[in-house]
């Protein structure tokens, strides 16, 4: 079964109001950036580019203590965190780039380019990185995952 991450940047406010929310309801986030791929991307042969991108996307803070999910519950990422992981993940990025020619960069690239845009923009903004995965396909399974929604900023 392979499953999508949605990363997402957002406020430390945005994080206490979903964590504030009653334990009925998913959390609703409004993130000044998101993006969202394949999880499969953690399985990355390429190190150690591949431990830091999975630490990226699998490693953090509990969103709140009613997160479930079968793979891993809802997590986010503090700010000074966030922007010490970007510095990593551009230094393993160099460090790999010339095994990701050809194939493997076609495949694996625009998902790489993704979490360092995502991580940059929230490193840059002082911002939390939240991290949640796609509901299982199951459908009793999905009906007790805590999926948080979120909605992008709007600027004026």
């Amino acid at each position: 079964m392979s499953y999508t991450v949605h990363l997402a940047a957002v406020t430390a406010e945005e994080i206490e109001r979903a964590r504030a929310a009653a334990a009925s309801d998913a959390p609703v986030l409004t993130a000044s950036s998101s993006v969202s791929l394949a999880h499969d991307l953690v399985n990355l042969e390429v190190q150690p580019l591949a431990s830091v991108v999975a630490e990226l996307v699998d490693v953090g803070q509990p969103l709140r203590n009613d997160g479930w999910h079968p793979l891993r519950a809802p997590i986010v990422v503090d700010p000074e965190t966030a922007m010490a992981r970007c510095r990593r993940l551009d230094d393993a990025w160099a460090a790999g780039a010339p095994e990701l020619g050809g194939l493997i960069g076609d495949t694996v690239g625009p998902g790489l380019d993704a979490v360092r845009t995502l991580y940059a923009h929230a490193a840059a903004s002082h911002e939390w990185v939240l991290s949640y995965l796609s509901p299982p396909d199951d459908p009793d399974l999905a009906a007790r995952t805590l999926v948080p929604t979120v909605a992008s900023a709007v600027t004026p």
